[in-house]
């Protein structure tokens, strides 16, 4: 891999900022494309490839509000932005690309436990948009001669996390020492620290791995189990008020990723369980008790 160029898009966000480690690495030279360093993926997706050269690309940014995500007809944008991106790595001579999707593709009326073949229902216009965008970036690598694979990342946690996310905002209130209300925390979700999913991306990008591929723990933990842990560590258990907050309707009790193809194909383990991730994600922040 050495002397291999790849474009990271999203570079400065939850997950971006975790993977600049793993793909160097893996030897690879990262050209990072964000906002805040003024790209416009949106308007200009053709321009920001032009300036990377690289003929890698792992595909992060996409309208990320926190409060409204799940909804936003930004979502829509990018889209279009996201397939114009890829024709344009394409058109460049771009030869390997990883795009993210997500978990909220899925069908989450099921068993929960879910593999890349399980069916495509998202309930959401986040999930929907990212399930269109997979479909179309998938059969489309193929006609472009792109090999390309379809990261459908599960639950992200890790530091810095911005406001309305539920353990950035917990840590925050807790830090503060105000009551922090939260659901029953019931639902078992499968959550991986950001520096997991960082490395997780580097090594599908290295790997022959194409299509889509979950990126997961494989092992999906009650919701109350990483508050608690969180609290605990802080030392602030005694501001959590579990059932404070009603669930959303029909929130499902399971969301698991199967992972087989993630390990048996690329090799990829976590470094972080549940609590090594937390003490990480805190120590980071600085609030440990």
């Amino acid at each position: 891999m050495t002397g291999a160029r790849v474009l990271l898009t999203g570079a400065t966000g939850l997950i971006g900022r975790h993977c600049i480690g793993p793909l160097e690495d893996a030897g690879f030279a990262v050209v990072t494309a964000s906002r805040e360093a003024g790209d416009d993926l949106l308007a200009d997706p053709e321009g920001v490839v032009a300036r990377a050269g690289a003929d890698r690309l792992v595909h992060l940014a996409w309208y990320d509000g926190a409060r409204d995500r799940w909804s936003s007809p930004s979502n829509l944008d990018w889209v279009g932005a996201s397939l114009r991106l890829l024709r344009a790595f394409a058109a460049a001579g771009g030869r390997r690309a990883v795009m993210a999707g997500s978990c909220a593709e899925y069908d989450w009326t099921g068993p929960g436990r879910l593999t890349e073949d399980a069916p495509l229902r998202p309930a959401t216009l986040y999930g929907a948009a990212k399930a269109a965008t997979g479909i179309a970036a998938v059969a489309g690598g193929k006609a472009l001669g792109v090999s390309l694979a379809w990261a459908r990342i599960f639950f992200v946690y890790g530091p810095g996390e911005p406001e309305g996310r539920l353990f950035g905002d917990l840590i925050r209130g807790l830090a503060a020492g105000r009551e922090v209300a939260c659901t029953d925390g019931l639902q078992r979700r499968d959550f991986l620290h950001a520096a997991d999913v960082g490395r997780a991306l580097a090594a599908v990008l290295r790997s022959p791995v194409e299509g889509p591929v979950n990126i997961g723990s494989g092992h999906a933990v009650q919701v109350r189990e990483m508050i608690g842990a969180i609290a605990r560590q802080m030392g602030r258990a005694d501001l959590v008020r579990l059932g404070a907050r009603p669930r959303p309707a029909g929130d499902p009790p399971l969301i698991e990723a199967g992972v087989s193809r993630l390990a048996g194909e690329t090799g990829f383990r976590p470094l972080y369980d549940t609590t090594t991730g937390i003490r990480a994600v805190l120590q980071s922040e600085k609030v440990l008790a």
